[in-house]
């Protein structure tokens, strides 16, 4: 079944305070960016299906900036597998069990475990900066390298892809 996942690097955050790195926030500068990339895909008429976060303050308030972009808010459900260090099989296993199989999903989470995710399904590992959107195309599902990566997103340069 096809499934298209929008995966996105939290926005910058600030650094960790007195209750450490799980409630760091995002930056004046990681919201501004987000806020550019939210209006870029609400003018192409973005509108995933759903939406997973890592329950991490930054990815949470990340997802919220994307998903106030579609109009009415998307609800956004925290997820555990997203935190990172999970492990790509552990994204996948999380969707494969709430049934989801096709459609448009937004995931929001961290480095290194998005790197390795478009690596798992891409064939090629990469980087993300905070801010980043990759979109990976899997016709097929989310076997190892059945996806394509058909655009990517820089908060240097959100028209770019």
């Amino acid at each position: 079944m096809a499934i298209v996942l929008d995966i996105l690097r939290h926005g910058q955050a600030l650094p960790a305070g007195p209750d450490g790195d799980r409630a760091r926030r995002l930056s004046p500068e990681g919201v501004r960016c987000l806020r550019s990339l939210g209006g870029r895909l609400a003018r192409e008429g973005w509108r995933p299906d759903l939406i997973f976060s890592s329950p991490f303050e930054r990815a949470m308030e990340s997802a919220r900036i994307l998903a106030r972009s579609t109009g009415p808010a998307a609800a956004i459900e925290p997820l555990d597998a997203l935190q990172p260090d999970a492990e790509p099989q552990d994204v996948l296993h999380a969707l494969t069990f709430r049934g989801i199989a096709a459609g448009h999903v937004l995931i929001v989470g961290h480095q290194p475990l998005l790197g390795r995710l478009v690596g798992h399904l891409s064939g090629r590992e990469r980087g993300l900066t905070p801010g980043t959107l990759i979109r990976i195309d899997c016709p097929l599902g989310t076997d190892p390298g059945s996806g394509t990566v058909v655009l990517t997103v820089t908060p240097e340069d959100p028209g770019a892809s």
